[in-house]
Order: C-alpha cells, then sequence, then structure tokens
C-alpha cells in the first residue's frame, strides 16, 4: 500500500469545542488592548497567507502579554505551515502550560511528536490524554490509529492494526459520515490480511467520497491482490481521471496492466511514471525513494518491452536502471542483452 501524504494545515479557529480563547479570560493589564490589536492583525495576514508577518504580529501580541493562548495556537498554526515544526511544538507545549485541559494542544503537539519522529510512546500518551478530555470526538481515535498503524510496537513486537482497528471502529461508531475513517480501517484490515472486509471499506470511503483518487488507488490494490487485474485497472484509470499527477498511481496502473497482459498500455504507464518521477527529482537529486521508483519503472517498463519481444527498447530500460544504481538490473542485462 502507497503510503499517503498528509497535509499539515492547521487552521486559525482551533478544531475542539472545549478549546478556549483570549476572549474568555480578559485581562486587566494595561498591555492587553494592544497584545490583542496584534494578534488580531496576525489573524489578518494569516488568512491573506502571509504567514511569515503573521507569525511576527503573534511574536508582538506575546511579548505584550504572555498569557495569550490564542497567540500560541494561532502561532503555532503558522509556524507549522512555514515548517518550524520544532517552534510550533513549544507553542502548543505553552499552551497546556496555560490551559492543561485544551485537547487541541494535546491533538497537534502529538501529531508534531510523531511526524518529527519521537518516541510513540510520547505522541501516543499526548492522544490519549486528548481523548481523556474530549472522549466522543471522532477524530482522536482515528488519529490514534494512525499513531498505531504507523509505528512499530516494541510491546507487541509488530505493528499494531489490530488495535488500530478498534479505534477506528469507535471512531466510525462516533461518526460513520467520515470517508478518511473507513480507507484508514481499510489499510490496517489489508494489512491483517483481512483482504475481503478492507475492500469493502475502501467501497465504502468510495460511496462517501467518490472524487477522491486515493480510495480507488486503495481498492485497486486490494483487486491486484486478489488477482482481479481488470478491475484493478478500471481503479486505476478512475484515480488518473481525478488526479493525473501522481506517479504512484501511474506505476501501479502499469502493474496491473502488465499483468493483465496489457503491455502495450503497462508501456505508456511506465512511461508517464518515469516522466513525473524524473520531474521530481530534478528538485530532489539525494532522494532515495524517488530514486529507488525510478529504477523499478525502467526494469517494469523494460519487463514489458520484453513481452512485446521489442528487445533494443528494453535492454535500453535495464540499462538506465543499472546506471542509476539498481543491481537487479544487471541480472536482466545478462539475460537478454548482449555483453
Amino acid at each position: 500500500m502507497c503510503k499517503k501524504v498528509y497535509l499539515f494545515l492547521l487552521l486559525v479557529i482551533p478544531l475542539f469545542s472545549n478549546a478556549q480563547t483570549v476572549t474568555d479570560t480578559p485581562s486587566s493589564s494595561a498591555n492587553y488592548p494592544q497584545a490583542i490589536a496584534y494578534l488580531e492583525q496576525g489573524k489578518a495576514k494569516y488568512m491573506e497567507g502571509d504567514y511569515q508577518s503573521a507569525v511576527i504580529a503573534y511574536n508582538k501580541a506575546l511579548e505584550l502579554q504572555d498569557s495569550l493562548v490564542d497567540a500560541y495556537i494561532q502561532r503555532a498554526s503558522a509556524k507549522s505551515i512555514l515548517k518550524d515544526y520544532e517552534g510550533a511544538l513549544k507553542d502548543y507545549s505553552a499552551v497546556i502550560r496555560l490551559e492543561p485541559e485544551n485537547t487541541s494542544a494535546y491533538y497537534y503537539r502529538s501529531y508534531l511528536k510523531h511526524e518529527l519522529g519521537f518516541q510513540r510512546d510520547s505522541s501516543l500518551q499526548d492522544i490519549n490524554t486528548a481523548i481523556g478530555l474530549s472522549p466522543s470526538d471522532a477524530k482522536l481515535y482515528a488519529r490514534r490509529a494512525y499513531i498505531k498503524a504507523h509505528t512499530f510496537d516494541l510491546q507487541a513486537d509488530e505493528i499494531n492494526h489490530k488495535s488500530a482497528i478498534e479505534d477506528l471502529d469507535k471512531a466510525i461508531e462516533l461518526d460513520s459520515s467520515n470517508p478518511e475513517f473507513f480507507r484508514q480501517r481499510g489499510f490496517s484490515k489489508s494489512q491483517q490480511g483481512q483482504t475481503l472486509a478492507a475492500a469493502a471499506d475502501f467501497e465504502k470511503a468510495i460511496t462517501l467520497d467518490p472524487d477522491n483518487a486515493d480510495n480507488y488507488n486503495d481498492r485497486g490494490l486490494i483487486r491486484l491482490k486478489i488477482e482481479d487485474f481488470q478491475g484493478a485497472v478500471e481503479d486505476f484509470n478512475q484515480a488518473i481521471e481525478i488526479n493525473d499527477d501522481q506517479e504512484y498511481l501511474y506505476r501501479n496502473l502499469g502493474l496491473a496492466m502488465y499483468n493483465n497482459k496489457d503491455f502495450y498500455g503497462a508501456i505508456e504507464a511506465y512511461s508517464k511514471a518515469v516522466d513525473l518521477i524524473s520531474e521530481e527529482l530534478r528538485t530532489r537529486k539525494f532522494d532515495r525513494a524517488y530514486k529507488f521508483k525510478l529504477t523499478n519503472a525502467y526494469i517494469m517498463r523494460g519487463a514489458s518491452f520484453v513481452a512485446l519481444r521489442k528487445i533494443y527498447e528494453a535492454c535500453e530500460d535495464f540499462s538506465q536502471s543499472y546506471e542509476l544504481g539498481e543491481k537487479r538490473a544487471l541480472n536482466y542485462l545478462k539475460k537478454y542483452c548482449r555483453p
């Protein structure tokens, strides 16, 4: 299953109903009105998309009034967008010091700890606290499930998809209208070998959100697994119709077409994947993951050429893969290509 990228874009308004704002606790300090003015200035800059200026305004607000919870929350959001994740983490910690029952601060601090590679237990501790404060919020269970499904549990000696599924069961019990919950649960079920149950969850995700390319991609991967290659081709094509600039969709389509013995279609799909990955590598020259994707696309396109007895083109692809450092390509070169 391809790993999805989750965009960390926080809103100015806290997501949770119990999040407190500065207007709840007015101060008698002489600096308070000016601090609020800077806070409002920061909000305006944030809404304009000028996050750097928003941070400067929030800094000034906090210099005048260092207990403004709203300023810390919104500065953390702006810092996250600016990729100052360490700074955002400190701001959420400041919110927790000021308001130990602020659910959103625990949620976002947990998120950042996980994304920054902190210890699994540390991010789980924060999300557990958030759940204790807001036990009826479905998003919290889904987030905890995500952490469990993407980190190794030393105690269980595995990635604990079983526990993740239990959390997603709870999230869906609380909110059965969120397609992401079903997609997450489908992923964990597929990792547990529950193929048909995973397929049912992806079907539900598609029903709830038919315009999401990843839902079709995930169902396509399940269909690949059960060797429904034509169904997989249809799903990957549908995903590409929605989002035509994701290299992994073309690689998945190429694999489905290859297995479906549509070798011309596979070559076309892998060629598009090669173009997209090569474009990415122009800005990610040392990205090993992208280089592996590129070498794999060359090998699979080469294999498609072999199936069509186009050996010259196949050898060109195997050579490209080998030159990029893929040692497996040497076996293909020895088998199909002259020294």
